[in-house]
């Protein structure tokens, strides 16, 4: 299969993640028994789309963006556990459920599907429309993810408080994800190289830059604004 061939069918699996988790959300917001189990059940089913695909077409760099996922996922908990310890703001308490250190069990793999998501969307919007393409993949993210986040509270997933907010949703958030976005659709591009060192320290460096864009966007609308 030519490249073009490859790289429209990468884009169907992604977007068929990104309409499962918005139609999911959606209807686990109106349920009364939704918690930390069906945040657990809908990265696995994500997982288990990309892993298929992965499998079936033999395709290296969408394996390569899972562990650079992955990765980013598990670094990303110390960035959790700062907003859960140090600033207060973030409470995961109302969904329940076994915790890896401060986050949920599942919040490694559901940073592992955004990252996949926007690592992938954001490569090939900056490949197309270079630095264009990086900002309006930041701007889909500062649409798309903060749905989630509003979402959290009704799907008993987690919840904010304490801190200025638009709706349910922190300013902070909103504008931490915005960078951390831009620094995911920045570092997939080290995926395409396929080469497994590079893929594991893109995902260490997103993992730490997602701590960075909380503690900096806190720090301007918590302590400035």
């Amino acid at each position: 299969m030519n490249r073009r061939g490859a790289e429209r069918l990468r884009l169907r699996a992604v977007l068929l993640t990104i309409v499962i988790n918005i139609s999911a959300v959606i209807i686990f917001a109106s349920v009364s028994w939704s918690d930390w189990q069906t945040g657990l059940y809908l990265s696995i089913v994500d997982n288990l789309i990309l892993i298929v695909f992965v499998l079936y077409q033999k395709d290296r760099m969408m394996a390569h963006l899972l562990i650079f996922g992955i990765v980013l996922g598990f670094v990303e908990l110390a960035a959790d556990a700062w907003l859960v310890d140090f600033t207060g703001t973030l409470d995961y308490s109302v969904g329940g459920g076994p915790m890896v250190w401060r986050s949920p069990l599942w919040m490694p793999l559901a940073w592992q599907i955004v990252a996949v998501q926007f690592g992938y969307l954001g490569m090939r919007l900056r490949e197309r429309l270079k630095l264009k393409g990086l900002l309006l993949t930041g701007l889909i993210g500062t649409l798309n993810i903060p749905f989630y986040e509003e979402m959290a509270l009704r799907t008993n997933w987690w919840m904010y408080r304490d801190c200025k907010m638009f709706l349910h949703t922190p300013y902070y958030i909103i504008f931490g994800e915005f960078l951390i976005v831009l620094c995911i659709a920045s570092l997939a591009k080290n995926v395409r190289q396929e080469h497994f060192p590079k893929t594991i320290a893109a995902g260490v460096l997103g993992g730490a830059v997602i701590f960075f864009s909380y503690a900096v966007s806190f720090w301007i609308f918590e302590r400035i604004l």
